[in-house]
């Protein structure tokens, strides 16, 4: 769609002017064509123009969230130490069970 309603109209009303098609030019004549153009038209797919739709809409939008706050975290302050003896036996007391058995 945007193609055929935007972009070759676009490029074949600059060419004579020897005007080519770049990231701005199409940004700038973008912004007007989906004022003016498309967000006019009633799309097929919401059967609804996309400006009114746009207004229904932002009714019902909530509120962005505020922005996160950075925290100072200043290591050492709240550390837990814990015990330097796991809580488990170490692995190496099942060799003892397991001799003999394979």
């Amino acid at each position: 769609y945007t193609r055929n309603s935007f972009y070759i109209p676009l490029m074949t009303r600059l060419r004579p002017m020897g005007i080519t098609v770049d990231v701005e030019t199409a940004n700038r004549h973008g912004l007007r064509w989906l004022h003016d153009v498309a967000n006019q038209r009633k799309h097929e797919t919401i059967q609804a123009r996309p400006c009114d739709r746009w207004l229904e809409e932002q009714q019902s939008m909530l509120a962005l969230p505020p922005e996160k706050k950075e925290y100072d975290v200043h290591p050492g302050e709240n550390l837990v130490n814990f015990d330097k003896h796991p809580l488990h036996h170490p692995l190496s007391i099942y060799d003892s069970f397991c001799r003999g058995v394979a």
